[in-house]
């Protein structure tokens, strides 16, 4: 692949993850607080729960971004990222409908994948560059930019009551 199509992939596939939390109520991340729908549990339990998938995802991003020439690494942070991310919608069947807390934690787990993926690619083609805090800060608003459509489409949109 060369570098100009990975870097439009990689717009694509934020585009994608941006706006995925808010057209779908499927979980693809651990709240740290009992969802309506869940059976009941401790609220350790849910607070551990979240911990260790976003430890899980922490994990996943910095091998990916930081180990992106060493196959077994690369592996592992696949592997890890893409289980982080089945996983709660596996284990969290029960909720019919995400709050808007949940759908942010989302965006916000999604925004770090995305991340540590273009890290991946850079690191890949070239010697990564060094960013400072100004790099985050415009990525970071950049990528609430491609998740407005969503989030106007799930919450500022009137939408048709279904007939039960």
């Amino acid at each position: 692949m060369f570098p100009a199509s990975s870097i439009w992939l990689l717009i694509v596939l934020a585009l994608v993850t941006a706006l995925l939390p808010f057209f779908t109520e499927r979980a693809f991340a651990f709240v740290p607080w009992q969802q309506q729908g869940e059976p009941e549990r401790n609220g350790w339990f849910y607070f551990l729960r979240a911990l260790l998938g976003y430890v899980a995802v922490g994990a996943g991003c910095y091998l990916l971004s930081n180990y992106s020439h060493d196959t077994v690494l690369l592996s592992v942070a696949i592997i890890l990222l893409a289980a982080s991310l089945f996983v709660p919608g596996q284990l969290v069947k029960g909720v019919k409908f995400k709050t808007f807390t949940a759908r942010l934690i989302e965006v916000i787990v999604f925004f770090f994948v995305v991340g540590s993926i273009g890290f991946a690619v850079e690191a890949y083609y070239t010697n990564p560059f060094q960013q400072g805090w100004e790099f985050y800060a415009i990525s970071a608003c950049l990528y609430v930019v491609l998740a407005y459509p969503g989030f106007v489409y799930r919450h500022l949109m009137k939408h048709p009551k279904k007939r039960a």
